[in-house]
C-alpha cells in the first residue's frame, strides 16, 4: 500500500490509517463554523512543510483573512510561498483584476490549475469551496456533469485534493447532494448543541482502501491547530466516551 499523506490535524490520520492515500479525492463537508477552512488550511501547510508542494484555492476567503487564519494557530506560511512550496490562487482577487463578472466553472478551475499539478509539481490541492461553483450553474443536473468531469480531472492529475462544501442545516449531508459520489473519502465536520454548549466533532463516513474509524470524535481548535479526541466517541444526541 502506498505511503499516505498526512493531514496535519492532531488525532485525525490516526482514524484513517495515517493519511489521505496518494492520487485520491477527499471530501469535507460541515455548516458555517464548523472548521472547514482550518482543516483545510493544515492539509495544505502540512505537505509543504513536507516538501510536498501544495494549491489552495479559495473562491470565498481573500488571502488575508486564510494568512489570519494560519496566524491563529501559529502558522507561518510565507516562507513556503517564497519557496513556491504554497501557492494561494485568491479567485476573488483575480476576478476583480481580470475577468471581472466571470462566474468560477469546472472548467475554469482546470484551466487556472493547467500545468500546476500532477507528477513533478504540486501534490496537493485544496478548493474552498464547491458551494461557490455550484451556485453558478443552471441546473442540478448540469452541476453534476461538470463535477464528475472535474472528478476526473483529479484522478487523472494525480494530485492528492481536498474539495470543501457545505452540509446545510436539516438532513442533507452536502450542499447538492452529489458532492460525495466523486470522492474516495467523505469527512463531515458537525457543529452542534450539546448539553448546553457547542461542540464540534468530525466523522469520517467512508474511505476507500481504508480500514477508517466510524464513530464521531469531538476536536477543538487551539493555538497550535485542530486537535482531535480519538479516545472519545460521542452518540447521537449526547456525550459518550468509547466503550471497549
Amino acid at each position: 500500500m502506498a505511503s499516505r499523506l498526512a493531514t496535519g490535524v492532531e488525532g485525525f490520520d490516526d482514524l484513517i490509517a495515517g493519511g489521505f492515500l496518494p492520487g485520491s479525492t477527499n471530501l469535507l463537508s460541515g455548516p458555517s463554523g464548523s472548521g472547514k477552512t482550518l482543516f483545510s488550511l493544515m492539509y495544505a501547510y502540512t505537505g509543504a512543510v513536507g516538501g510536498d508542494p501544495a494549491i489552495y484555492v479559495a473562491l470565498e476567503e481573500p488571502r488575508s483573512s486564510l494568512l489570519t487564519a494560519m496566524a491563529g494557530m501559529g502558522l507561518d506560511p510565507k516562507p513556503l510561498e517564497q519557496k513556491g512550496l504554497l501557492t494561494f490562487l485568491d479567485l476573488g482577487e483575480m476576478r476583480k483584476l481580470s475577468e471581472g463578472d466571470e462566474f468560477v466553472s469546472f472548467s475554469r478551475l482546470e484551466s487556472l490549475l493547467e500545468g500546476m499539478v500532477g507528477p513533478g509539481k504540486h501534490a496537493r490541492l485544496v478548493v474552498d469551496s464547491l458551494a461557490v461553483v455550484g451556485l453558478n450553474y443552471r441546473s442540478p443536473r448540469e452541476f453534476r456533469r461538470e463535477l464528475f468531469k472535474f472528478g476526473r480531472y483529479l484522478n487523472e492529475a494525480g494530485v492528492t485534493s481536498l474539495l470543501v462544501t457545505e452540509k446545510p442545516e436539516g438532513g442533507e449531508l452536502t450542499r447538492f447532494g452529489v458532492e460525495q459520489h466523486i470522492a474516495d473519502s467523505f469527512i463531515i465536520l458537525q457543529l452542534e448543541r450539546r448539553k448546553g454548549e457547542m461542540i464540534r466533532s468530525v466523522v469520517v463516513r467512508k474511505m476507500r482502501f481504508t480500514n477508517h474509524d466510524i464513530a464521531l470524535h469531538p476536536f477543538l481548535i487551539t493555538a497550535k491547530g485542530l486537535k482531535v479526541s480519538g479516545d472519545v466517541r460521542l452518540l447521537e444526541g449526547e456525550d459518550g466516551r468509547s466503550r471497549d
